[in-house]
């Protein structure tokens, strides 16, 4: 007779419906043609909950306590018709379900009589549930027989929560299955007494069963079945990116579900762990997911496993100068916790032995506090003690064997917490490292879950809301597509956008292959409440990509930091603001630990800004900064060289896109005025827009708003002599014409000036920009950046290096 060597164990919400129950046949049929297997399952779905409803309702002599019990049978009989299909085993299926239904109902007689139900009548009044269960599920399965569990696991008499005799357990196992054929159907969560009474295993008690027979019969394998595709890193009700973790050690499983992950209950593992039986939990729902293989052999990699949370927590500190150094005073506070029943989950001392600090849950708080002064009491008197309670914490859990002897990884932790707004009341690390404990806000919580899970999960996600997708916004996001689509590592997430027109917000992150169309179907845009809704987006590592060119949205930066975003933009409204708000950003940027990245203010993706700063962080002195700080300008005069008129080849920049719809957007200089400010200010000087000199080469009758684009380039023809002038007159000095902005001893200008032929600003091509820094170290020859200092994909992928900086 081959051995049992697999038990499958199916929950609640796996024998949910009748369907479901279907569906657990199938996969058992499957398994069984494999191994030689044993089943043990739980009842259905929310039964257990109403039996000790019934339970209830019947100490309270309540009138409703017959419909509940009528609603049950009517449930349990209805899942007899349609699952058994051989008529005598359905003819025996519900007259066994009639009888436990007359001794349920004996007993809640019992009960009502009593006024009171005990918690050994209790346990009576919930093992109908697996006892109806496991009937029908063996009646619906060829090959299978109903298992009472009750005539083989023997424990003590602790009702609700029974201790398990393992030596009269085992040796029951063992000779009831020597000689059995077919596939047991076992109820879980049940037990007996010495004397034969019915007793429940506590919390998780049917996958306590399926380890205690699977320990018992040492097969190779336990299967928990359930309604998640395996052991998750993270809850995926708070943390949308969670994973599913292949596998995962015994020890690393112990901790993640002390700390709250509820897929098995640490007790319930013990006999699997002892005997060394490998535990995997599948999915009833999808059977096809490989689910999560918990083992005894370490896993090294990941270095983190899991992050897991713990709610209703109160953190309880007591203090004085009389628990320093005083032999016994920790053993004091705990024994004082433990005689008041209350549980201690974690505990953090100061090394100066001053202060002592644990946590409990919220509803022992009253118990602990209790134990403590009844302790402390001559200590609390004289004032030599004081106690003190922060309430509404929540305890996280990070999780992973590979965390041991890795250096760095606490320093991470936090630091990443700190940067995202989240304080620590309480750490904790235990001696093995394999888990580091940190208490929070209770209202902080699901933020540090992401914050945490998107640092050691998803290798530091960015999480980017985007407003503006014209030019430079859809040139941006097809370049993160293509990043994302090419390296496959998802660390760019953008989770919301916002233009003209629409507006969409997906915590998952917008899907980018199809982004325009997903942002045609959403709503009508409206900024305020975009930007409220990304507020409140529980997500660390924020990023705001302003690629609009509004003073409007520039003007919510200040609110936007204060919300802990990092800022990266090309739109240079903001740094052109009066020095006041200027200041404001910078100072809310530091206090938050965040960054507000501009590069592409001045030259489209040139490295302008950062190295004018790494120039000034190392100790150089700027003396001058003059350049051609317009594409669009240098085109021009790049361009006019006397072949053609100077209308003409404004005419042309227009067509080839490289002005503005109206070119006197262009050719007024406030562009160049704007980016000399910003340069201006980076140096360290206090300016305002009206402290620079600014040429505007419109001429005064065109300058009017009533003259439309169109006409101001047929009427620019007047004037073309007059430029041609201009040009005459340079070359007859062996010069060119370039629009040339200047910072120099503290005075800011930009204008059309001569430039000589040896000038590197004379060497221009197309639409270059060029930017010569003139400093102490570089005096007799400048530092010089020159490049396409405009375009959407050089000015996009300016930002994108933005974003990647943060």
């Amino acid at each position: 007779m081959a051995k049992i060597t697999k038990i499958l164990k199916f929950g609640g919400s796996s024998v949910g419906t009748p369907k479901m129950i279907k569906k657990v046949g199938e996969i058992v049929k499957i398994a069984s043609k494999k191994d030689r297997v044993a089943v043990v399952v739980s009842a259905f779905q929310g039964v257990t909950d109403q039996l000790l409803k019934c339970a209830k309702l019947a100490a309270q002599n309540n009138s409703k306590l017959e419909i509940e019990l009528k609603n049950l049978k009517n449930r349990h009989f209805q899942a007899i018709q349609l699952l058994v299909e051989n008529k005598k085993l359905k003819g025996g299926s519900l007259n066994y379900a009639e009888n436990l239904f007359k001794e349920l109902q004996f007993i809640l007689e019992k009960i009502a009589k009593e006024k009171i139900a005990s918690p050994k009548n209790l346990d009576w009044v919930a093992s109908f549930g697996e006892r109806l269960s496991a009937y029908i599920i063996a009646a619906s399965i060829k090959n299978a027989y109903f298992v009472d569990a009750r005539e083989l696991v023997k424990t003590n008499n602790n009702f609700t929560k029974a201790a398990v005799d393992f030596g009269k357990t085992n040796r029951r196992i063992k000779n009831f299955f020597k000689n059995k054929k077919g596939i047991p159907i076992i109820t879980g969560f049940l037990g007996s007494t010495a004397k034969g009474e019915t007793i429940t295993l506590g919390r998780g008690g049917s996958d306590y069963t399926a380890s205690i027979f699977g320990a018992a019969l040492e097969v190779k394998v336990i299967e928990i079945w359930t309604d998640v595709d395996g052991v998750m890193s993270a809850d995926p009700r708070l943390v949308r990116s969670a994973q599913v973790l292949p596998k995962i050690s015994y020890e690393e499983a112990v901790e993640m579900a002390y700390f709250g992950a509820k897929v098995i209950h640490p007790a319930t593992m013990l006999p699997a762990i002892k005997n060394g039986i490998p535990i995997l939990i599948k999915n009833t729902f999808n059977p096809k997911a490989l689910g999560t293989l918990i083992q005894k052999e370490l896993i090294p990699a990941p270095t983190i496993k899991g992050i897991t949370a713990m709610d209703d927590i109160s953190l309880v500190t007591i203090r004085g100068v009389s628990l320093a150094g005083i032999p016994g005073s920790a053993a004091r506070v705990f024994s004082a916790t433990a005689k008041a029943k209350a549980n201690v989950i974690l505990i953090s001392q100061a090394s100066s032995e001053h202060t002592i600090c644990f946590a409990v849950k919220t509803n022992e708080l009253r118990a602990a506090l209790g134990g403590l002064k009844k302790e402390f009491q001559k200590e609390i008197k004289y004032r030599q003690v004081g106690i003190n309670t922060i309430l509404n914490q929540s305890i996280l859990a990070m999780v992973g064997d590979g965390m041991r002897g890795v250096p760095g990884i606490a320093g991470r932790l936090f630091s990443m917490l700190g940067d995202n707004g989240v304080n620590v009341t309480a750490i904790a690390q235990g001696g093995s490292e394999r888990n580091i404990s940190f208490v929070v806000d209770a209202k902080n919580k699901v933020k540090a879950l992401n914050v945490v899970h998107g640092e050691f999960f998803e290798g530091g996600v960015k999480n980017i809301f985007l407003a503006g997708t014209g030019n430079i916004g859809s040139a941006l996001l097809n370049q993160i597509y293509s990043i994302l689509r090419t390296s496959g590592v998802q660390r760019l997430k953008i989770r919301g956008i916002i233009d003209a027109f629409n507006m969409i917000i997906n915590e998952r992150g917008v899907n980018l292959r199809n982004w325009k169309n997903k942002l045609k179907k959403a709503e009508k845009p409206n900024f305020n409440k975009w930007l409220e809704q990304t507020k409140s987006l529980p997500l660390g590592n924020k990023i705001f990509v302003d690629c609009t060119a509004s003073e409007a949205v520039a003007k919510k930066y200040i609110e936007i930091a204060e919300a802990g975003f990092h800022i990266v933009t090309p739109n240079k409204k903001f740094n052109v603001l009066p020095m006041k708000e200027y200041r404001k950003l910078r100072e809310v940027m530091v206090k938050n630990k965040k960054q507000f990245l501009y590069e592409t203010n001045v030259g489209a993706a040139l490295p302008i800004i950062s190295t004018l700063r790494d120039l000034l962080k190392t100790g150089d002195k700027i003396t001058k900064i003059e350049g051609i700080f317009s594409g669009t300008l240098s085109f021009i005069f790049n361009s006019y060289d006397g072949s053609r008129s100077f209308s003409e080849v404004v005419a042309e920049a227009k067509k080839l896109g490289y002005t503005e719809p109206d070119p006197r957007e262009d050719l007024n200089g406030n562009d160049v005025g704007r980016k000399l400010l910003v340069l201006a200010r980076e140096t360290g000087l206090e300016m305002e827009m009206k402290d620079i000199k600014i040429e505007n080469l419109v001429p005064r009758t065109l300058l009017s708003r009533g003259i439309a684009p169109e006409d101001f380039l047929k009427r620019l023809e007047k004037y073309d002599d007059y430029f041609k002038k201009l040009l005459e007159k340079a070359k007859s000095k062996n010069k060119v014409l370039r629009y040339v902005a200047k910072l120099e001893k503290g005075k800011v200008a930009a204008g059309l000036q001569e430039i000589s032929l040896d000038n590197p600003l004379a060497n221009t091509r197309d639409a270059d920009n060029i930017f010569a820094f003139y400093t102490k170290r570089y005096n007799k020859r400048p530092l010089v950046v020159q490049g396409p200092g405009a375009g959407r994909e050089v000015t996009a992928a300016g930002v994108l290096a933005d974003i990647l900086r943060i």
